[in-house]
């Protein structure tokens, strides 16, 4: 077991891409996506490589972000974030199905070796945050000492169960809630109105690009006319996923796509494909001039389902959120966790302790178990804010 300075991408690249094909591995936890965030993230950062071994044989790897934290104005805590960063900035990219990278079947053993070492070899951090946890049920019954695991949130994570529904012979609008369906069908008819419905999927990098740069163009145009920046004004954002596309695009992990009525275009959606899972990442739809009952976005959707209903993927992702769409355009749902071990420091003991105290004095309701704050939208869900 070892932790390090992580090794230029020439030496990472071959040991990370060797371990990820004998992995269950996510998007996220693939070398497209770290390999990226490692090649924009500025050298200061200064990431470390955790690799877990078992007789000489790799078995685990995870790349760790030091940062100092403040909470409230007073409080600093010595933070480690897993394939994150704690910046707020940085961090807006957003890791899912995050986790370390892990030899298939040995996912839990991973998670409690390098859990141990951190805790038992290394006393120079005060909190480990682990982002968009798949699986948070594997932080049970890991031996933690005095430090304990707080639940920051837990986030529904909806999608479609695209092998059920190939299984079944299920058309996938008729699967959907009677008002859903009414909705879909509803908005399929009235873009017909102008032609053709037909969904379009970017063949080459050139195509990708220009997608890649109309969805920018209609996302940051709805955000900032709700008075709000849009993800792509974050310089951060946009160069990690031109980056993205280069080294991505060519191997089939990304999707663009476009829908368009006869000359009129709804909107694009921005998806990562892996493992037979399609991740619904990030869309732009074009809203100007729309009829009553014209939805681009749920119309770009029902397309894209069924678009990769057709080409054999498993699942279609809509990522961790509690969106209405979401919810209705799902078919099953999973749970993402954003969890932190906390090391036993007399200062997170007292701010967990006034925590508590302020939630009973502002009627809170009923207290959540010990340990576990309210969610992510709570004051500790992402009052983590990096000096």
């Amino acid at each position: 077991m070892t932790l390090s300075a992580v090794p230029d991408q020439g030496e990472l690249e071959p040991l990370w891409r060797g371990l990820e094909r004998r992995a269950e591995a996510s998007f996220f936890q693939s070398w497209h996506w770290i390999g990226t965030w490692l090649e924009c993230l500025q050298p200061e950062a200064g990431a470390e490589l955790l690799r877990v071994e078992r007789e000489g044989t790799l078995i685990g790897l995870g790349v760790l972000v030091r940062r100092t934290v403040r909470r409230h104005g007073v409080l600093r805590s010595r933070g480690l974030f897993l394939n994150c960063t704690g910046d707020p900035l940085l961090d807006e990219i957003t890791v899912e199905h995050n986790g370390f990278l892990a030899e298939r079947g040995a996912e839990r053993e991973v998670l409690h070796a390098g859990v141990a070492f951190l805790l038992t070899r290394r006393e120079d951090w005060d909190e480990l945050f682990l982002d968009g946890m798949r699986d948070p049920e594997r932080l049970d019954g890991i031996p933690l000492g005095d430090a304990r695991v707080r639940t920051l949130g837990l986030r529904p994570c909806p999608y479609v169960d695209l092998a059920a529904l190939r299984e079944s012979g299920q058309d996938y609008v008729a699967a959907l809630g009677r008002s859903t369906r009414y909705n879909v069908r509803r908005s399929l008819r009235e873009y017909e109105k102008r032609g053709v419905l037909e969904l379009h999927e970017a063949t080459d990098l050139a195509q990708a690009r220009d997608f890649l740069r109309r969805l920018r163009q209609l996302h940051q145009r709805y955000w900032e006319q709700k008075g709000k920046p849009g993800s792509f004004s974050n310089v951060f954002f946009a160069t990690f996923h031109d980056r993205l596309l280069e080294r991505a695009h060519s191997s089939g992990a990304l999707q663009l796509l476009r829908a368009t009525a006869g000359e009129a275009e709804l909107g694009l959606l921005y998806n990562f494909v892996y493992g037979g899972r399609v991740h619904n990442y990030q869309s732009g739809f074009d809203y100007a001039g729309g009829a009553l009952h014209e939805r681009p976005g749920l119309v770009c959707h029902v397309l894209a389902i069924e678009h990769n209903l057709r080409k054999g993927q498993a699942v279609y992702d809509f990522m961790a959120g509690d969106s209405d769409y979401k919810r209705n355009l799902s078919t099953a749902s999973q749970t993402l966790a954003w969890q932190v071990i906390q090391r036993p420091r007399l200062k997170l003991r007292i701010e967990d302790a006034l925590r508590r105290m302020r939630h009973r004095l502002t009627g809170g309701g009923a207290l959540p178990p010990k340990g576990v704050a309210p969610g992510l939208d709570s004051e500790l869900g992402r009052e983590a804010r990096a000096s």
